[in-house]
């Protein structure tokens, strides 16, 4: 079923990628022509291109809770139908910004000190954690208990997400890496082809999301236990 629900997300991607643009590429946009300004800023100091390198980081993982929680809710307002308005969506991310923020820290540090675990176990650390954004935001879950649920009710959708994630992160990056090849090759490779790449792949990477939460939505509705007949 892993194709089936691939195919599914790519027409939820097509059917929504208006809203979803919307949502998404004023933060995406906005952050890719701040890399270049200071990219062009500071290129003859390595200190302050550090410095404004951890900047950039550090502002993108303020936002990144606000318009990814914003794409999370229109999603499942999509799927109720009664679709958010991407303003709509944004504003209501603001109520879960705090702990979404703390759910993306704890998530990334222990994917990252699996990782560093011969990487195998990031993997799988990360696979099992997929789930805790869904719920931290869509069922109004603390940090904890959003990773908790994630690590418990991750088990048995494990290679399901495995297979369909992989298949998803490696159709972009044999789509992106050739791109980023033949714009150096041709002579077109410049910051400004590079972001402009980085922003489409980024809209692109929703549909990591929303094949997440495919399986989520899955999930959920085989743990719902069936209603009583009349």
């Amino acid at each position: 079923m892993t194709f089936e629900y691939i195919r599914q997300s790519l027409f939820f991607f097509r059917r929504h990628l208006g809203t979803i643009a919307r949502i998404q590429l004023p933060f995406i946009i906005g952050l890719n022509l701040l890399g270049l300004v200071l990219e062009a800023s500071v290129e003859a100091d390595s200190n302050q291109m550090h410095t404004g390198t951890g900047l950039l980081m550090l502002l993108n993982l303020t936002l990144l809770p606000l318009y990814w929680g914003a794409t999370l809710l229109f999603l499942q307002s999509a799927v109720d139908d009664r679709p958010l308005s991407a303003f709509q969506a944004v504003a209501v991310s603001l109520k879960y910004w705090r702990r979404l923020l703390i759910t993306y820290l704890l998530s990334g540090f222990a994917i990252t000190l699996g990782l560093m675990l011969l990487v195998v176990p990031g993997i799988y650390v990360g696979v099992r954690l997929v789930f805790a954004d869904y719920i931290c935001v869509l069922e109004d879950k603390k940090p904890v208990a959003s990773l908790r649920q994630s690590w418990d009710e991750s088990e048995a959708y494990f290679w399901l997400l495995l297979k369909g994630l992989l298949i998803i992160f490696g159709g972009l990056f044999l789509i992106e890496a050739p791109l980023l090849y033949l714009a150096e090759a041709a002579g077109f490779s410049s910051p400004a082809v590079e972001a402009t790449l980085s922003v489409i792949f980024d809209l692109l990477g929703t549909l990591v999301t929303i094949y997440g939460f495919r399986i989520y939505s899955l999930m959920r509705s085989e743990s719902t236990p069936a209603a009583p007949p009349n």
